[in-house]
């Protein structure tokens, strides 16, 4: 195994793999280093240590989420004519039945290493917070400004990914929307 110049980029997509499908204390550097193509000295000379490597594999994987879910929000939403919000959920039941059977990967991580000020738990709650400030902003969009209102929503956002996940069920996520639609109710401008 050689130092190769994309060791960095493996070593984050081996390791965003890995600890989805096995969990990251259930992952081990081994496998990392073996999936990635590269020796476990690369690895820790990229990162320091497995929590870094972890922390940082979960804000790369945040940052190409959180673009995904807003474009293919508005996509759908040009699709059915539904508000952002609502057509979200048709992105996570998607996400559910093709690449996120196993449920949202920063939720999954924030209740593993369920450590305050442990770089994997915060660079999961970074997540969360920013798909809430998402929901936010799509609530705005479609003509309501209520943060409590964002806060139920995004409950039922996370309530889809955790139980379509658990339960290996992507219609969880249709159950979200008809009651993100009930809550919205006369709320929303199209």
């Amino acid at each position: 195994m050689t130092d190769r110049p994309n060791a960095h980029d493996a070593l984050l997509g081996a390791t965003s793999e890995l600890t989805y499908e096995g969990g990251i204390t259930g992952t081990g550097v081994d496998a990392i280093a073996a999936r990635a193509g590269v020796t476990k000295r690369t690895l820790y000379q990229h990162f320091g240590s497995k929590d870094r490597l972890v922390a940082e594999a979960l804000s790369e994987r945040s940052r190409r989420a959180l673009l995904s879910l807003e474009v293919n929000a508005r996509r759908r939403s040009e699709e059915t004519g539904d508000p952002a919000i609502l057509a979200l959920f048709d992105v996570i039941e998607n996400a559910l039945r093709t690449k996120t059977k196993a449920g949202c990967a920063f939720i999954n991580a924030s209740l593993e290493i369920n450590r305050p000020g442990h770089p994997v738990h915060e660079a999961a709650l970074a997540h969360l917070r920013a798909r809430e400030g998402l929901v936010h902003q799509l609530l705005v969009e479609a003509g309501v400004d209520d943060a409590d209102l964002a806060k139920q929503v995004v409950l039922l956002v996370d309530g889809a990914y955790a139980v379509g996940g658990s339960r290996r069920d992507p219609t969880a996520a249709r159950h979200a929307k008809a009651a993100a639609t009930a809550l919205l109710a006369g709320r929303v401008v199209s």
